[in-house]
């Protein structure tokens, strides 16, 4: 039976306020609760139901969960213990159309621009305005796979903790440095690491001219907006897709991606 603080715990890390009141955030479906647990994510506890184990992923999610070591440091044992409902009672709590089977309510990890560690050169995904959680989820995706250092998520921008970017992430979000910030912080921490910006522009040069070998962030902008005209400024160089298909555009977080992709491996 699950409680009512907890059901009411779960209601609140849906909303933006909530999140990092509480230092929790929801995790939902099971290869991003697979790959939160695979990386180390401090998972306090989880909810489940019989729909989960339909699957062969899932039954291997199950028994890793149940078998999962817990941090108990300044914890109360009683809060950590896992729930078992039926699949109505879950698919109540789920923030999915289609649930399947399994909630976990993790820490948060938490990072500002301080604690970051970066290469050298470093690469730096930097976040403005984004308002699509989906998009947001996939460019924190493609950051890991693609292997950049760090991702800024600016003031104005969409939770990265949001549900639907974590799902999005598809686990990336445990594995990759996230840190919240405002553009006066984050324009002064990349000056202090001589890391140069590069804008992502429609009207910019082909991305396939990019030549470097110092560090750089990548700032893409709101899907619909850009990026603010501070960042444009503060930017050495703009780049855009060439699109021999005349498409009208892409969206931020195909746009995002490809644009990483081509930047890493000049």
């Amino acid at each position: 039976m699950l409680s009512k603080n907890r059901r009411q715990l779960i209601e609140r890390l849906k909303t933006r306020k909530g999140r990092p009141r509480e230092g929790l955030v929801l995790v939902e479906g099971v290869r991003a609760s697979a790959e939160a647990l695979a990386a180390g994510a401090d998972i306090r506890f989880v909810v489940r139901s019989p729909r989960l184990l339909g699957t062969e992923a899932g039954r291997t999610l199950a028994s890793a969960l149940t078998g999962r070591e817990l941090q108990t440091d300044g914890v109360d044992v009683t809060e950590l213990t896992d729930v078992e409902l039926a699949d109505a009672e879950l698919a109540e709590l789920s923030d999915t159309e289609h649930p399947q089977g399994v909630l976990c309510v993790c820490s948060e990890p938490s990072l500002d621009l301080a604690q970051l560690r970066i290469g050298t050169p470093a690469t730096v995904l930097l976040l403005d305005g984004l308002q699509d959680p989906g998009n947001l989820g996939t460019l924190i995706r493609a950051a890991r796979a693609f292997g950049v250092d760090a991702v800024i998520v600016l003031d104005g921008s969409v939770d990265p903790w949001n549900p639907k970017a974590v799902r999005a992430a598809a686990g990336a979000s445990f594995r990759t440095q996230i840190t919240r910030a405002v553009w006066a912080e984050a324009r002064l921490w990349m000056e202090e690491q001589s890391i140069e910006i590069l804008a992502a522009d429609p009207s910019g040069d082909d991305v396939r001219s990019f030549q470097t070998a110092g560090s750089w962030a990548l700032a893409v902008g709101n899907e619909g907006a850009g990026l603010r005209p501070d960042i444009v400024a503060a930017s050495t160089k703009r780049f855009a897709i060439p699109m021999p298909g005349n498409a009208e555009s892409l969206n931020a977080g195909v746009a995002g991606s490809i644009l990483l992709y081509s930047l890493l491996t000049r």
